[in-house]
Order: structure tokens, then sequence, then C-alpha cells
């Protein structure tokens, strides 16, 4: 969030507005003060708060492993001394009722279930997945051939080494076509379980909800509740956040819905 603090081109009630956001944003996501979490029940009460989350990486949205840290991290979580500590509260998500999926920017999206309607609505858009279908690589097509027409395919039984296969896998999951699991094999290894995301645990549970939803529904909803558990977020990321691309930040700015704060050559949307 650099570079806001100095904004000789914004009127003083929107420099206020942008001082009000850049320091609001870090105490919402928990890292100033720090109030890390310290136990599953409390990180998912957190995600429920915010209703969308990432469980690491690098976006606008608050992260997990930050906020269980209760400080931001220079580089890999995996490097903190706590690194324990988060990984066990990261494992014990599923006993509490958050969703997730490879939402965000191709990455996983720790969300309450209220949204999973929109997620599943998005994942199958006819329109949208005949769209990405036309673009993926040969060998991801290929994969996605075998597991639609076999309803599952175990990925150390494919036939293809673990170092093509795995990216192959990945192009599926973030563009919503697949679900994955894994399993520990006999071998003592790990593998995993590609299904159809129609047949998916996630699909099957919010299918009948999702049918409810507009296209249009489903993606405003997503991108209003990412862009509130943001609270602030550069523009230009907001629009590489969703499979489904940012024609609907258009309209939803237009609208009034959400808004754009410009200062010293850079867009944030709120």
């Amino acid at each position: 969030m650099q570079g806001i603090e100095e904004a000789p081109d914004l009127s003083p009630e929107a420099l206020a507005t942008l001082k009000t956001l850049q320091a609001l944003r870090p105490r919402l996501h928990r890292l100033e003060p720090s109030r890390p979490l310290r136990d599953a029940r409390q990180a998912a009460a957190f995600v429920k708060e915010r209703r969308i989350v990432m469980s690491t990486g690098r976006a606008g949205l608050p992260l997990l492993t930050e906020a269980i840290a209760g400080r931001p991290l220079a580089g890999s979580w995996m490097a903190h001394p706590e690194v324990r500590r988060i990984y066990n509260i990261l494992g014990r998500l599923a006993k509490y009722d958050v969703v997730t999926a490879p939402l965000i920017l191709g990455k996983e999206a720790v969300m309450d279930a209220s949204l999973g309607p929109a997620v599943d609505r998005i994942a199958g858009e006819r329109g949208r997945r005949a769209r990405v279908r036309g673009r993926l690589p040969l060998l991801a097509r290929r994969l996605l051939d075998q597991i639609e027409a076999e309803g599952r395919v175990r990925m150390d039984h494919w036939g293809v080494a673990t170092k093509r296969a795995r990216p192959a896998r990945l192009v599926l999951e973030r563009e919503l076509l697949v679900a994955a699991s894994g399993i520990h094999t006999e071998s003592g290894y790990h593998t995993a379980i590609v299904v159809p995301w129609r047949t998916s645990k996630f699909s099957q549970r919010f299918a009948k909800e999702a049918a409810r939803l507009t296209f249009a529904e489903a993606q405003d909803t997503l991108l209003m509740a990412a862009v509130r558990s943001a609270v602030i977020a550069p523009e230009r990321e907001v629009r590489r956040w969703f499979v489904f691309g940012a024609e609907r930040i258009d309209i939803l700015l237009a609208q009034g819905a959400l808004e754009r704060l410009t200062a010293a050559g850079r867009t944030w949307v709120t």
C-alpha cells in the first residue's frame, strides 16, 4: 500500500478517505496491533468475519498465515519460527464450516460457506468453461478429457511423469474445471485423485443454491466480498483476482457499488 500517503492530486476529502482505509486495513487483517490467531476456532471465526481470505501468498486480501503469526511475513511462512503452529491451525480448519477453492490468483482461498454457491455457479458456467477449454494446453486438455470420460483419475496412475502432469492438473484446478483431493499411496508418498468439478463434494453441496444465481450475480457476490475483505486493493491486482475476468468490476464501479481512488498515478478499489 505504499505511495498513498502523499497524493497531491487528491481532494482533501479523498485523501482523508485513503489514509483512513490505509490505517484500517492492517487492523482488520489482524496485523497492527498484533492480534495473532491462537487456534483453529479463532482462525475460522476470522474467516467468517472477513468472509474470504487467502491461506498464504501475496495479495491484497488478508492472509491466514500472517493473521496466525500476527504480523506481516517476509519470505515463506515455512521459515517462520512458529511454522508448526501455523501448519496445525491451517490443517484443523476443515473441522469448521469454511470451504476452500483455488479462487484468487489461482491460489487457495478460504471462505465462509455462504460464498460456496457463487463459486459453484462460476465453475459451472457453460460459456466460461467452453472458452477455457479452447485455450487449454494440450496436455491439460488431454487430462480433462480423461477425467470427464472416466469420472476420476488418480494422478500416479495416469502414465505421465509428475513433472509434466502436475502443471496440467493445476491449470484445470485453477480454472475450476476439476477438483482434486490428496491421498497417501501404498508406498507412503502423496498423489491426487481428480474428478470433474460437477461431481466434487464442493459442487454437490452447493449446486442447488448455485442454480438460483445468475452468472453476473455470482461474480458480483465474490467481487464485493473480496474487496470488502481486502478493505482497499490495487485495481490492477483486483482485475486479475478471478477466473471470470474484470468486466463486472467496471459495471460495479459505474453503479457506485465499488469506488476507485487514484493517487500518484496509481488506482485502488474499495
